[in-house]
């Protein structure tokens, strides 16, 4: 990694509690790979509403009580 960088990680995790580089870029890379998980999630399901659209009346909610 670039000096710069590091300089930056160490400078960012001051008073956090995170104990270190290792343990920054090991929560970064766990970070990275939950959304990297849901964004192909995401993008099934996007794809599943592309192939089969949701129809007009598929979701009546006129006769839906309400609560008051």
């Amino acid at each position: 990694m670039e000096e710069p960088l590091l300089q930056e990680l160490d400078r960012g995790i001051r008073g956090t509690g995170i104990r270190g580089r290792s343990e920054a870029i090991r929560e970064a890379v766990r970070e990275w790979l939950r959304k990297q998980i849901l964004q192909k999630k995401i993008g099934k399901e996007i794809g599943g509403y592309r192939k089969k659209p949701v129809q007009q009346d598929e979701f009546d909610l006129s006769s839906q009580e309400w609560p008051s």
